[in-house]
């Protein structure tokens, strides 16, 4: 990774409950053994694609409150990749050894299927060369079968063919860079299933 999104922010370390340090661990030491295994080992976290890199602190009752230079809503391949790495940048400063994403929160929805699963290629090869770099693995997928209006009427129980045979073709995708990227689980996730 060459260029830095968080060039200020050096990797956090544990410092014990003493430290004075706000970007510190205080209590949770990875390299702590706990019955013949690390807390690490223990306690396997995960960072979450779409809070960390597509959230904007948003709610009901205002807009976005996070700077995310790298969320340009829907974006091209470039902005996805620039994404990636800066994710990757976060989760190696946290310590974080795993991470689990929703596949439209790697990239776009595009304008048709070829359109997305293109740019899902190139941003899950380039998540294959971030993992090797860092060690970070994929701890789980899942397709991202409710933001889409075409999902207003659910995915896998949606009346609608074209948006049944749709949702069929996004999980089948996911399910492959899951598969392909080492994860050790994909979610059925069913975010507006009847």
């Amino acid at each position: 990774m060459s260029k830095q999104f968080f060039p200020k922010i050096g990797r956090i370390a544990y410092e014990g409950p003493d430290s004075k340090n706000p970007l510190a661990f205080k209590h949770f030491n990875a390299d702590e053994v706990v019955e013949g295994k690390t807390m690490r080992d223990h306690m396997r976290f995960a960072a979450v694609y779409w809070h960390t890199m597509r959230g904007t602190g948003g709610d009901m009752f205002g807009w976005g409150t996070a700077d995310r230079s790298w969320n340009t809503g829907e974006c091209s391949t470039k902005d996805a990749i620039a994404r990636a790495r800066a994710f990757f940048e976060f989760a190696s400063k946290l310590g974080v050894s795993y991470y689990a994403w929703h596949d439209r929160d790697l990239g776009s929805h595009g304008k048709n299927l070829k359109e997305a699963n293109a740019q899902f290629d190139a941003v899950g090869n380039e998540l294959k060369k971030l993992q090797k770099d860092t060690g970070i693995g994929l701890l789980w997928g899942t397709a991202q079968n409710f933001v889409h209006p075409r999902y207003m009427h659910g995915a896998a129980t949606s009346c609608n063919a074209d948006a049944f045979c749709f949702a069929a073709a996004q999980v089948k995708k996911a399910m492959e860079w899951t598969h392909e990227l080492g994860g050790q689980g994909y979610v059925f996730w069913g975010g507006r299933e009847g």
